[in-house]
């Protein structure tokens, strides 16, 4: 976590998942240019929560590097990885602000401080934002819809290795669990009641 302060309790938090790897594993390619596409949007989400003072929070993966801090696992995505690695670090990489938490699986929720920090904000709404749609951003999706809270994934923010898988999930978070399947600037817009 880098945030030195506490922030302010707000029921809104942007949750990005994901939006750093080596993309080094089967697809990775794929992914991280899908990814690449999608991060002048997550930028954009992530200045205008700035701005709002509304929480960002990075959850990553930690690649089993237990041993290494957040600001490790970064650099080791940029030094292991394919270039688009670089790239997403200097365009997304977290502001002090910020709070950032490692998982060692797919959902942002399982094992991590995630709950407990949603908790302490106060939040009970979080738009999702990062890779893949259809794996880690659809696993913690699930989770934070069994846990009740408000759901809406940046449809023009998360990215999967190919546009089937994409489509596929966004479609099951729609349908299925009937979470809010939206751009990220509609996000940004309301207001709750």
């Amino acid at each position: 976590m880098i945030a030195t302060r506490s922030p302010a309790s707000t029921e809104r938090a942007l949750l990005l998942v994901d939006v750093f790897s080596h993309f080094r594993f089967e697809d990775g390619h794929d992914l991280s240019e899908a990814l690449l596409r999608t991060a002048s949007t997550i930028a954009a989400l992530v200045s205008q929560c700035r701005r709002r003072s509304e929480p960002v929070i990075y959850c990553n993966d930690n690649f089993q590097r237990w041993h290494d801090s957040w600001r490790g696992i970064l650099a080791y995505t940029a030094s292991e990885g394919l270039p688009a690695s670089s790239h997403l670090l200097e365009v997304l990489y977290p502001a002090s602000e910020d709070i950032v938490l490692l998982k060692s699986r797919h959902s942002a929720f399982y094992h991590t401080q995630l709950v407990p920090l949603l908790e302490h904000l106060g939040t009970k709404e979080l738009c999702i934002a990062g890779a893949a749609t259809d794996a880690c951003v659809l696993c913690t999706a699930i989770d934070a819809h069994v846990r009740d809270y408000r759901v809406t994934i940046a449809r023009d923010a998360v990215a999967a290795a190919t546009e089937e898988r994409h489509a596929r999930a966004l479609a099951q978070m729609a349908d299925s669990l009937g979470l809010c399947v939206e751009p990220g600037e509609a996000w940004l817009s309301t207001v709750d009641a």
